[in-house]
């Protein structure tokens, strides 16, 4: 003889006629939807904004400022990062190239040795 299932103690309550039972959807409501559409967006925006901002900020210098900025960057970058460098170096010569890029200034080998660094290093 098999043995009986074993049943839950507590009964289920009792349904009301008077009150019917809520409908149970998997949906949410649209308007939680849009709440969430709008602060996506306010975030990606947030995000763009502040990795233009570093751009902004060195356009916005005097072109003098700017090229003597320029110079010692790229006289920096050059130092650190043109030739052999040590493997800890490595994130340092990313962010000094990056940085490179945001300048006007930087044309021919500039660009060229910055990118490469950009992208071998990725």
């Amino acid at each position: 003889m098999r043995p009986k299932p074993h049943l839950s103690a507590v009964p289920p309550p009792p349904l009301d006629d008077a009150t019917p039972p809520e409908p149970t959807s998997l949906a949410s409501p649209w308007w939680k939807d849009l709440v969430r559409v709008f602060l996506l967006g306010g975030a990606m925006a947030a995000v763009v904004g502040w990795l233009a901002s570093e751009r902004r900020a060195v356009l916005s210098l005097e072109p003098e400022a700017r090229a003597a900025a320029f110079q010692e960057e790229w006289a920096g970058f050059q130092r650190l990062c043109a030739g052999p460098m040590p493997q800890g170096f490595v994130p340092r010569c990313r962010e000094q190239a990056r940085f490179l890029l945001n300048f006007p200034e930087c044309q021919g080998d500039c660009r060229e040795l910055a990118r490469l660094h950009g992208r071998a290093l990725r």
